[in-house]
């Protein structure tokens, strides 16, 4: 396919696209109004080291610093873990408690009617990392603003104190490990003093002089480091600080209006793949290449579908409304067939279809009024002995016609009728028969086509659709040639193959196709035809059918 052909199927499918579009807008914002609104509040915490204590706690703190992406991830597992969500459920339990006193006092507090198990509080809360910074935040979704709040800063506050209880645990234990330590220097400090007190001042060996140095030096050191212990322990130095505590939560789902823009984007994708689905599995021709392709001919005609009054229904539209592009169509059609007859040899034409309702009889009809105004003697024969449509143009009602001719009971001036006083002249079916098929392939069918060809300029010969009886294959030798009526939204891909197979296997010339019911409005988009789906009147067959019974 080229660019065209897919801009031609978006266009010609574009109410599968905009219901398809329409159809996913509205689920979306149904179950967007439908949903339980969604509040998050978020708690920002700074994850850094005090400077007056990181002589204490660098260990602890300088692996995590050194990827800040890892003590996040840290941090969030920590946060996540049920003895946090317990301790916070604690918490949340405990306030609440002493917020009913509170309101029995006459406060205005809040109060969640219920308060979410510890499994819940842990689906609830996320932690996530500002960009490039030792922020980072802790947030807690819920269907009460309030709540979400409260769960958040709870989250927050145990989280601190846990992280402040766990740095004085391990400061404590480092004081005490280096208290263990000055202790045995002090001890060997003691012992090192009594092998001096050995020797005089002049005479102590300068090793055992270097190493009471050096111990004394230790301890110095290690009382330092253990005075720094003290301190950091007195002022439960942790690096953990909130920056921005809850507030009410804010609404975060559903989000209506993003719902509905994603929407519109799903919609527009699906809708256009649906439309190429629908294109795909629809097997009707739309195109003048697809009719050109699967009729194996050419198009010779091409007919709008007329519009016209209720008071106008009985019309032939050539004649009621000669202005319209309806009667330009015949005059192209016309002009046509006048080039085929240019050798005189084309005067008896059969005009059908592969299908019922295709607007055969339209085209017979409007075609001979056509060319009965350029002063020919124009006959239009109703051919079609099962399904008779064309008595629905003319007022008069004939009591005998086709049949009466084909059995000798009556002669062809007893059964033509002239149309007004224009050159078209009518001959209906007659007496409906039991044996259709063998009367129009008869010996005495033949013989009165040559006497009708012979007393008309034209004689176009509405006969029955090709697919559905044997009719018209019948006819078909005996005429000059076949004009196949096709009609948009009926003619099909089979339908018109199988069609031109059946009529080539009887040696039939076939004229050309005429596309009925063209739809105006569609008729030139992208360089070439497109025909978009048309609507046969509620009665009548296509282009000037009048109500009553339909065409074949």
């Amino acid at each position: 396919m080229e660019l065209r052909d897919y801009l031609n199927v978006i266009a010609g499918r574009k109410w599968v696209i905009i219901g398809a579009t329409a159809l996913v807008i509205a689920a979306a914002l149904v179950i967007s109004l439908l949903q339980d609104p969604l509040y998050e509040s978020r708690v920002m915490i700074l994850a850094d080291i005090n400077k007056a204590g990181e002589s204490a706690t660098d260990a602890l703190y300088s692996l995590a610093f050194g990827d800040p992406n890892t003590f996040i991830q840290t941090q969030a597992e920590i946060i996540k873990t049920r003895t946090m969500a317990q301790a916070v459920y604690d918490r949340l339990q405990y306030d609440y408690e002493e917020a009913r006193y509170a309101r029995e006092e006459g406060e205005e507090v809040y109060i969640p009617a219920s308060l979410p198990p510890p499994e819940e509080l842990m689906e609830k809360v996320r932690v996530e990392r500002s960009q490039n910074t030792n922020v980072f935040q802790i947030s807690v979704t819920d269907h009460d603003p309030l709540l979400a709040r409260d769960i958040a800063q709870a989250y927050a506050d145990e989280y601190i104190l846990d992280r402040q209880l766990s740095a004085i645990k391990q400061i404590s234990e480092a004081r005490k490990e280096v208290w263990n330590r000055i202790t045995e220097l002090e001890s060997q400090i003691q012992d090192i003093a009594q092998r001096v007190k050995q020797y005089t001042k002049e005479n102590i060996p300068p090793e055992l002089e270097a190493e009471a140095g050096q111990a004394v030096n230790l301890w110095a050191t290690l009382y330092e480091k253990y005075m720094s212990l003290r301190i950091a322990e007195a002022l439960e130095q942790r690096g953990l600080e909130v920056i921005e505590v809850a507030e009410k939560g804010v609404k975060v789902s559903p989000r209506t209006t993003r719902n509905g823009v994603l929407a519109l984007f799903l919609g527009l994708i699906l809708g256009v793949g649906l439309a190429f689905l629908v294109d795909y599995l629809d097997v009707t021709l739309k195109t003048r290449e697809d009719f050109e392709r699967y009729y194996g001919t050419s198009i010779i005609g091409e007919i709008s579908r007329a519009r016209m009054p209720e008071d106008m229904e009985r019309e032939i539209v050539y004649f009621s409304q000669p202005d319209s592009t309806a009667a330009e169509g015949f005059r192209n059609l016309r002009t046509n067939i006048q080039f085929l007859n240019l050798e005189g040899d084309t005067r008896l034409i059969m005009a059908t279809s592969s299908d019922p309702e295709e607007g055969k009889t339209s085209v017979a009809v409007n075609l001979g009024a056509a060319l009965s105004e350029m002063g020919r003697r124009v006959l239009v024969l109703e051919a079609d002995l099962r399904r008779p449509a064309l008595e629905n143009y003319i007022e008069e009602k004939a009591s005998r016609g086709l049949t009466d001719l084909l059995m000798g009971t009556a002669s062809v001036e007893e059964v033509v009728l002239r149309v007004g006083d224009s050159n078209l002249f009518l001959i209906m079916s007659g007496v409906k028969p039991p044996n259709p098929a063998e009367l129009v392939s008869s010996q005495a069918m033949q013989d009165l086509l040559r006497g009708l060809r012979e007393g008309f300029d034209y004689v176009i010969v509405d006969a029955p659709p090709v697919l559905a009886v044997s009719d018209s294959i019948a006819m078909a030798p005996m005429m000059d040639g076949v004009l196949l009526v096709a009609s948009h939204g009926i003619a099909n891909r089979d339908g018109a193959c199988h069609t031109v197979e059946l009529l080539s296997k009887v040696d039939t010339r076939i004229l050309g196709v005429v596309i009925n019911n063209v739809e105006l409005a569609s008729r030139h988009r992208y360089g070439y035809y497109y025909y978009s789906p048309y609507h046969y009147y509620s009665a009548g067959e296509g282009t000037g059918a009048r109500k009553g019974p339909k065409g074949a």
